[in-house]
């Protein structure tokens, strides 16, 4: 193989890599965003017949999801590989198994692609695969964004001076629902 398509190759799953790293650490941040969000806004919401809970639960994993154009069907060789590896019923282990059904329905080749190097799995990285992570690092990136925008990320990360206007702003929307 041609080396400037193996490192251009490698290039791809490194920052996919890094990518969904990035994402897991805004899930992490963006939870931490939605306690305080649903701590300060409780009240208003109460006032506005939310319920709270269903508040951060429905925006949560929506906005955490990776929608991606990836083929289906690429999923499904991934998925394949890792679960024939990981399935209890083959000797397998339960919980990497969970981890390949969570990233399979979540979507998150990475996770797959992560697995299968865990496991030992070869994953043929050919044109049409590299082409499929491009997708995925799109996938991501737009989900990144998506969390970064929301109102619980923008109310805890707004410097102290722009909090009344956006409060205002938040209340209002919040009124709308």
């Amino acid at each position: 193989m041609d080396d400037i398509k193996l490192l251009s190759q490698k290039k791809i799953r490194r920052q996919l890599q890094f990518l969904q790293l990035e994402l897991e650490e805004t899930k992490l941040i963006y939870k931490k965003c939605m306690e305080v969000f649903n701590s300060d806004f409780r009240r208003y919401m109460m006032d506005t017949n939310i319920n709270p809970q269903e508040e951060q639960k429905v925006p949560e994993d929506e906005n955490l999801k990776i929608k991606s154009d990836v083929d289906d069907n690429t999923f499904k060789s991934v998925y394949r590989k890792v679960a024939g590896k990981t399935h209890p019923d083959k000797g397998g282990d339960t919980e990497k198994f969970k981890r390949a059904n969570e990233a399979n329905r979540n979507k998150d080749l990475g996770a797959l692609m992560d697995m299968a190097d865990e496991l030992g799995i070869d994953v043929e990285l050919d044109d049409k695969m590299v082409s499929e992570m491009k997708k995925q690092l799109k996938g991501i990136a737009d989900t990144i964004t998506n969390i970064k925008t929301t109102m619980a990320w923008s109310w805890v990360h707004s410097p102290k001076e722009q909090k009344q206007n956006l409060k205002k702003y938040i209340l209002h929307q919040l009124q709308m629902l």
